[in-house]
């Protein structure tokens, strides 16, 4: 009687599994929550001198993204991200961009770390239809032109190097040695000899350095004869921690001023010789917790990664990512490319908590936010 028993219960079993299996191949939206992802692609420099930079952009996208995830995904689907290493090479990037696109089939791009990458996929982007969420990078070389399909959630190096050349030129500082990548072409140090000429300043010295550079001996001595009154950055941390570290060993006593691209993670690489370090930010200090979206970044940033501490590129990552699920609500269980566009273009206003995007058909600058920041003898960011 007991085998008998069996018997009925695996058969009833078998005929719920087979039910099952029915169940999803006639219907589409089941086999959509269950079996079809949303794929979104990452080009990042995880080796080489942005390493650091793109881990804290690899958390923050991954904070966003689990957030939706643990409550069901998007219309039932989860998103995951596919990210390929670049190393910081602008041919990478575009080889990374068009695998993820025409082999991953992704629906977006987002948290890219190379400027000068972006730069040179700009082409394929419009070619290829794939919209890209904020670079990590205020590079003005991918935004002197409109792209439909690339769209900006934090302001650029023109607004950065603005706002700071204001604030260093009223404390009467005339003398600025301006310090760049080699691989950017004139596009960054053309932004900065704009800024200083707005307030009738010239830069007495000019820089380039590699970005995975392993040596900055020729440029520190450079930048020490110019005897400027502050020198100026738009590149990644590595060397710029590498330069403050060689000139205050020398005994230079002006002042370092930083573009976001540096990120701060070489606040912990260059330990005291970071403090008096005055860097531009484009996001509300993470000290405000009052506000909603800093709330939002540190609870989704515990719960995805416990062990990482929170950082303005991290954080940076997150807003774009946040603005990109955004647009996936807007686009609909049937979500495409073209639909992500649309719904990126339709945010003329969209408030994350304290900090706002807003995008247009013929703007995707979504934000002017500049606010400044040193780094204090304790290693801490103080606005």
């Amino acid at each position: 009687m007991q085998s008998t028993n069996c018997s009925k219960k695996s058969i009833l079993l078998f005929a719920g599994g087979w039910f099952a299996v029915a169940m999803l191949l006639t219907n589409p939206l089941v086999v959509s929550a269950a079996e079809n992802p949303i794929f979104i692609g990452q080009s990042a420099g995880v080796s080489g001198g942005q390493a650091q930079a793109s881990k804290d952009a690899l958390a923050g996208v991954k904070a966003a993204f689990d957030s939706v995830n643990r409550v069901g995904g998007i219309s039932g689907r989860t998103i995951e991200l596919i990210t390929e290493d670049d190393g910081g090479n602008k041919d990478r990037v575009l080889a990374n961009t068009q695998r993820l696109v025409e082999e991953r089939k992704v629906l977006a791009l987002i948290g890219y770390t190379s400027g000068v990458g972006v730069e040179n996929a700009q082409a394929y982007l419009k070619a290829a239809k794939i919209p890209m969420l904020s670079p990590l990078s205020g590079n003005m070389g991918v935004r002197k032109d409109f792209n439909r399909y690339l769209f900006h959630t934090r302001a650029g190096y023109a607004a950065e190097m603005d706002k700071l050349t204001k604030h260093l030129s009223a404390l009467g500082l005339t003398r600025f040695a301006i310090v760049y990548l080699d691989d950017s072409g004139k596009t960054n140090s053309d932004v900065m000899r704009a800024a200083l000429t707005r307030y009738k300043l010239t830069p007495v010295v000019d820089v380039a350095v590699s970005r995975n550079a392993t040596s900055v001996a020729l440029q520190v001595e450079t930048l020490l004869q110019a005897n400027s009154d502050a020198v100026l950055f738009i590149t990644n941390g590595k060397p710029l921690g590498m330069i403050v570290q060689a000139m205050k060993k020398a005994g230079y006593r002006g002042y370092f001023v930083s573009s976001t691209f540096a990120g701060t993670s070489f606040v912990a690489d260059i330990k005291e010789d970071a403090a008096g370090v005055i860097i531009a930010q484009v996001l509300p200090p993470l000290t405000k917790d009052f506000l909603k979206i800093v709330k939002d970044y540190k609870a989704h940033s515990k719960a995805s990664s416990p062990n990482e501490k929170p950082n303005y590129t991290s954080f940076e990552a997150y807003v774009s990512a946040r603005v990109l699920i955004e647009a996936l609500k807007r686009a609909g269980g049937n979500v495409t490319r073209e639909r992500i566009v649309n719904a990126l273009e339709s945010m003329t206003r969209l408030d994350l908590g304290g900090y706002e995007i807003s995008f247009s058909e013929s703007s995707h600058d979504g934000s002017n936010f500049v606010d400044t920041s040193v780094v204090s003898n304790a290693g801490e960011i103080r606005y």
